[in-house]
């Protein structure tokens, strides 16, 4: 079982990687991106609502809820895992 302090220090050193990483579960068939779509479209969102995404990452789900809630809407990421100079890192979309 991992410590916090290791759990965290596995996190940032991956999370420099993910959107990579994320992107070639594709190659070997699994279609993450897919599932992302699902969950989206699961919340129902409308043009101006609020989403509020805990955990957000790199924040490779924004484009889609982005596209659902418009540009009335709004996106709150929160992402507890700072990289290690102290900054979260969201890719932009």
């Amino acid at each position: 079982m991992l410590t916090r302090s290791e759990l965290k220090d596995l996190y940032r050193r991956r999370a420099k990687r993910y959107d990579f990483t994320a992107n070639l579960y594709y190659l070997v068939g699994f279609r993450e991106w897919s599932y992302r779509k699902k969950a989206v479209a699961a919340l129902r969102l409308r043009p101006g609502d609020t989403v509020v995404e805990i955990g957000c990452g790199t924040g490779l789900n924004f484009g889609l809820l982005q596209t659902a809630v418009g540009p009335s809407g709004r996106i709150i990421g929160v992402e507890t895992i700072a990289t290690t100079d102290g900054t979260a890192s969201p890719t932009p979309t």
